[in-house]
């Protein structure tokens, strides 16, 4: 679209542009409507590229031209400095693998991959088996995890048949001999007849002694 063009203070009204023939006489010196321009910095053009804005200044660009070689990778970032990529840009980001420790101390590790981290918690699951001996107390080898194993025990004791049962409680672990008392005197003679203690049944008779209250004589049988 033709605008107004104007040289020495005069306007030249509706056209493109204005021809003055050079001093030289040879060719002309074209002057053309610029004021429609929106360049106004240096930061608008690419390093080296000169152009005109639109109040008639120079401007030589200064935006770089970068390349794939221009990008950095840290990690699993990749970073792209500012500038003109006249193709696309791409960077090979490695593969990683995070390997966790063969141990943990305390109740938690970390492992990092470039910017990656995973935090690792520990969970230690125990099962107390007791099997030959047994357990008074003791303790997982684990700073976080402490199991406390305990039974009953009995030590070494004597043990006197009464009128009564006497019991030691099931599951009970023995830690010294029990001892239960015998007697060379069990035996079936010297139990009554008809009575049975610890399985033995007596047979000894009871002598019957009677007096008759008149004659006064004593009978045995």
């Amino acid at each position: 679209m033709s605008k107004s063009v104007k040289i020495s203070g005069v306007t030249y009204s509706n056209v493109p542009s204005v021809q003055i023939p050079l001093a030289t006489g040879s060719g002309n010196a074209e002057f053309f409507d610029v004021s429609d321009a929106t360049l106004d910095s240096n930061s608008k053009l690419l390093s080296g590229v000169t152009a005109y804005g639109g109040n008639g200044t120079k401007y030589t660009g200064t935006i770089a031209t970068k390349t794939s070689s221009d990008l950095t990778v840290s990690g699993a970032t990749v970073t792209a400095p500012a500038g003109y990529y006249a193709t696309n840009a791409t960077k090979t980001v490695a593969s990683g693998a995070a390997t966790a420790p063969a141990s943990i101390s305390g109740t938690s590790a970390t492992v990092s991959t470039g910017t990656n981290t995973i935090t690792l918690s520990k969970s230690v699951s125990v099962t107390p088996s007791v099997t030959a001996g047994y357990v008074s107390s003791g303790t997982a080898g684990n700073s976080a995890v402490s199991l406390t194993a305990s039974v009953t025990t009995k030590a070494a004791a004597t043990i006197t048949p009464t009128t009564s049962n006497q019991e030691i409680a099931a599951g009970t672990y023995l830690t010294g001999k029990q001892t239960v008392l015998g007697d060379a005197n069990l035996v079936a003679g010297n139990i009554v007849d008809g009575i049975s203690i610890f399985g033995v049944t007596g047979s000894a008779q009871l002598v019957s002694v009677v007096q008759d209250n008149t004659t006064k004589v004593l009978t045995i049988s």
